[in-house]
């Protein structure tokens, strides 16, 4: 006889076995249990060609190439679990609640505020110390190389120097990730965008992966891989957010007891994100830019509240740095020291640079600009196609698995990048330093005394203004060349790749007098541009994945500003051509590439722009980038997602997009075929045993709870009766502490008997900051008389979890399971039974505080004290047009209205409805 659907599972359940696959993975389990999807493989050509041609199987994986990649992207997926940003509403909870006093409310709220200045400071001073580390390694490396070169001589020597201190702080920064933390590596934006999502991965905020990932990337850019700290700084941010919101640490051991807010996955997932815009603002000194970041490309929930608290946060973590950077430059001049005036891809302060005239553009250039975006999208496709061939060999040949291999790859590209940075700037050839450095004596040719000073007439030098002696040393440097010469090359490719970034936007700003007159721009060669964005491109698509930390946003913009310098130059010379004596800038060309590149690359929009403008002061350019980035993001999504999403793609994250973009599958289908229909239940008072046995033989995250019994005669798919739905989490928790247990046959002890013992009760089943063990570990701590012993779930059980019909379109029950955050959702017949509606109007602060006086009046409460009774319902009121409800003449319930609702109650016949209402009292009764 052919068995019922889930009789399977069901006959396994009854004789012990582990139920195995379905787990946390729902209906999706009976695909992962499945080596191969037989049915869409021996479908016949005809049939499979028939099919696609129909509407209502658009989006279906019908081809065999199809199935087989979704089939394993979805077994993947069976190794993750999910948070539940649902708020708990059982009965110690709803307790709980009704006890909370305006003060509780009161000191809640000034937490959140308290909290997201605290990340702020804290990872300003976590900037300011990986800052400090790069510039000391940065100047050990580039110190002993630049001592060992001699003019004219091999270089093999300053080679070695250079390739040694190199390595060796690769292999650092590959060991914090092979040996310490395996999350610590890459950018770690995409594993926070999975966590904020909604997608646990387990290890992702423990302290020793922010030590990894912050200690790793000063190391990793210290030894000049291709890689920016962005990235890095915001995994960082968000391990700080999660940390200090938990008021504890599962690593260290310890909570505290008061304050104890914010022990719940959706606070937390707040504070995550709101230390993800920190860490942006604080890695580019761009703090709306930051907050814009977390908006657009973070967080999967957004409130007004966490914008608010973000955007105190951000502005403290800036600030933060700032005060930590003037204090380490020149503490005693701190009252004295002008603040805003440094961008952080800026060379020179905002005095001396004075960007309202070193960024302009003209009219037609927009078709230029237009056309930078379409190369930014086309090269970020290619990069992020390229990349995923890359990671796909990696993965065979170097997998996270093999600890020794992929620390050795690691030093393995940071030797080869080394080797092609040094090659570059030993065979560079050597070009005049400019006229307007070259001279830095007291006297000119003729012998009348010269300054030492800028052109342009600067007669007084304040904190930050350089000198020519001091730019054509920094930025001029001889290397192999003689004295009077720089070197082209070395001049891009022998610096820190940050600062290759600065040089490209700005060298040449504070003597270029409007481009024209007497100095000209600064021209970069073009083989040096056409080299570094080639040699820049080709390595940081091969590093942007190994095993170390790693970021993407300042290669990308280094990159995509070489390549603008290049199209900058081409149509200069176009211009020139025709005789005509419009200056084409520069550094308009190579700010817009920066960003059409990271857009391409990212494709992030909004916040590209403002980080864009924040750190290289262009604000006249917002137009062009604007329009750069859009056609950047077009083109690229064209042939592939942004770099992100395709590396959450790869790791096989249950990674839930918004509605729009879930793809068109989700409307052709209806919920009852896709949801998990054998399903394992809890009662609401069970042995113990009986629960051990249950969370042992399956890997559920959570249970519904009924009376319903479904061992025998049920078959899958039948209706139960729902009491409620409880976690796995929770489980374990109460038999972790031993909670709600009694002895059937003696009298039950109550649970709690005052509000302190209730509050414990609560902290000790959450699970932040301590994580529940397993439950082979809590079984092998029960004694046999403990499990023997009766567990009565009925006050911990989430009493209202949120259904969804059986035949409504899965779209809409995607939307609920997005919009809400849920872990689980459970699926009621098509024609469930109700008791009542509820309107806009039901839900509104008035009509709540309306029917909780009522109430208070029924249970003869004592008058509110004037604070408690004052609300935001005590506005006046202002009518949106004429006849309004809510005017003074009693609205929509006055009596001429009552009359104009009896007069439309009469029928064409003549005859009235029953029970027409005539009063304003019968009106709103009816």
């Amino acid at each position: 006889r052919r068995m019922q659907p889930g009789a399977g599972e069901n006959l396994r359940r009854a004789r012990g076995a582990p139920v195995r696959g379905r787990g946390h993975m729902g209906g999706a389990g009976k695909y992962i249990e499945m080596d191969r999807l037989d049915k869409v493989v021996n479908m016949e050509e005809g049939s499979r060609s028939i099919h696609k041609e129909r509407a209502e199987m658009l989006g279906g994986a019908i081809d065999t190439a199809q199935a087989d990649k979704a089939h394993a992207r979805l077994k993947r997926m069976a190794a993750f679990d999910s948070h539940d940003y649902d708020p708990a509403d059982n009965d110690l909870e709803e307790d709980a609640r009704r006890a909370r006093k305006r003060a509780d409310y009161k000191a809640e709220e000034q937490w959140r505020w308290a909290m997201s200045v605290l990340i702020g400071v804290v990872m300003g001073f976590l900037a300011f110390t990986v800052d400090g580390l790069i510039k000391k390694f940065n100047g050990w490396k580039y110190g002993a190389t630049t001592s060992s070169i001699s003019p004219g001589g091999a270089g093999f020597g300053a080679w070695l120097v250079w390739v040694i201190i190199s390595c060796l702080l690769a292999a650092v920064a590959g060991g914090l990730v092979s040996h310490v933390e395996p999350l610590a590596a890459g950018s770690g934006i995409p594993e926070l965008k999975t966590y904020l999502n909604g997608v646990h991965l387990r290890g992702l905020l423990r302290i020793k992966t922010l030590a990894a990932k912050l200690g790793g990337i000063a190391f990793s850019i210290g030894a000049g891989l291709i890689a920016g700290k962005e990235g890095p700084f915001v995994h960082g941010g968000g391990l700080v957010g999660g940390g200090l919101s938990a008021f504890g640490s599962h690593t260290l051991g310890f909570r505290t007891k008061k304050p104890s807010h914010f022990r719940n996955d959706a606070d937390k997932r707040d504070f995550v994100a709101i230390g993800t815009a920190v860490g942006v603002a604080v890695a580019f000194g761009a703090p709306i830019g930051g907050m814009l970041f977390t908006v657009e490309e973070g967080a999967s929930f957004h409130s007004t509240g966490m914008l608010w608290r973000g955007f105190l946060a951000t502005c403290t973590g800036v600030l933060t740095t700032h005060w930590l950077d003037q204090l380490d430059f020149d503490a005693m001049d701190f009252a004295g020291a002008k603040f805003g005036v440094h961008r952080d891809f800026g060379l020179f302060t905002d005095d001396e640079a004075n960007y309202s005239r070193v960024f302009w553009w003209y009219f037609w250039e927009v078709p230029v600009f237009a056309a930078i975006g379409c190369m930014g999208g086309l090269l970020g496709a290619a990069f992020v196609n390229i990349n995923v061939k890359i990671t796909m060999w990696r993965q065979r040949f170097i997998p996270v698995s093999d600890k020794y291999r992929r620390h050795a790859e690691v030093i393995f590209v940071c030797f080869v990048t080394a080797t092609v940075l040094f090659i570059m700037m030993a065979g560079s050839p050597c070009k005049p330093i400019p006229e307007a450095y070259r001279t830095a004596a007291a006297t000119d040719a003729d012998g009348n005394g010269v300054s030492d000073e800028l052109p342009g007439g600067v007669a007084k030098f304040e904190y930050g203004v350089e000198t020519r002696r001091q730019i054509r040393d920094q930025y001029f440097r001889s290397l192999f060349c003689k004295e009077d010469e720089y070197s082209s090359y070395g001049q891009l490719f022998f610096v820190p790749l940050a600062d290759s970034l600065k040089l490209l936007l700005h060298l040449g700003e504070v003597y270029e007098q409007n481009g024209t007159d007497e100095f000209e721009q600064h021209l970069f060669t073009m083989d040096a541009l056409i080299m570094y964005f080639v040699f820049m491109y080709a390595l940081m698509t091969w590093t942007y994945g190994i095993g170390a930390p790693t970021g993407l946003f300042v290669p990308s913009l280094a990159v995509g500003a070489a390549g603008g310098q290049i199209v900058g130059r081409i149509v200069r010379a176009m211009v020139m051509s025709t005789g005509s004596e419009i200056v084409v800038d520069l550094h308009t060309y190579a700010v817009v590439g920066a960003a059409a590149c990271l857009g391409g690359a990212t494709r992030m929009t909004i916040s590209i722009t403002v980080l864009v403008m924040e750190t290289t002061g262009s604000m006249q350019l917002i137009i062009p980038l604007m329009l750069t980035i859009f056609f950047a993001k077009a083109i690229g999504d064209k042939y592939s997602m942004g770099i992100y999403d395709t590396h959450i793609k790869i790791r096989g994250a249950p990674f839930l997009d918004e509605p729009e973009h879930a793809g068109v599958a989700v409307d052709k289908l209806k919920v009852a075929e896709v949801m998990a229909d054998s399903l394992v239940t809890l009662r609401p008072v069970m042995r113990v045993r009986e629960l051990v046995e249950v969370l042992t033989n399956t890997s559920h995250g959570a249970f519904p709870v009924t009376t319903t019994d479904v061992s025998e005669g049920h078959n899958a798919g039948d209706p139960i009766e729902l009491h409620g739905s409880i976690t796995r989490n929770l489980l374990l928790k109460m038999l972790t502490h031993r909670v709600s247990m009694f002895d059937p046959e003696e009298p039950r002890e109550v649970l709690y008997e005052n509000s302190e013992d209730r509050d414990a009760l609560l902290e000790k089943l959450k699970q932040i900051p301590f994580k529940s063990p397993g439950v082979e570990m809590i079984a092998s701590t029960l004694s046999r008389r403990e499990m023997e012993l009766s567990i009565d779930l009925t006050h911990f059980m989430q009493r209202h979890p949120f259904i969804v019909h059986a035949d409504a379109r899965l779209s809409r029950a995607y939307r609920l399971f997005r919009t809400m955050g849920l872990r689980h959702m459970y699926i009621t017949p098509s024609k469930p039974q109700i008791i009542g509606v509820v309107t806009r109007k039901d839900l509104v602060e008035e009509s709540a505080a309306l029917t909780l006086g009522e109430k208070a009046a029924d249970l003869s409460y004592e008058e509110l004290t004037e604070t408690e009774r004052r609300a935001s319902h005590d506005l006046p009121f202002l009518p949106y047009y004429t006849g309004n409800p809510g005017g003074v003449d009693g609205g929509a319930f006055s009596e001429h209205a009552a009359e104009r609702v009896q007069h439309r109650s009469v029928g064409s016949s003549g005859d009235p409805f029953q029970k027409v209402p005539t009063s304003p009292s019968q009106v709103r009764d009816y």
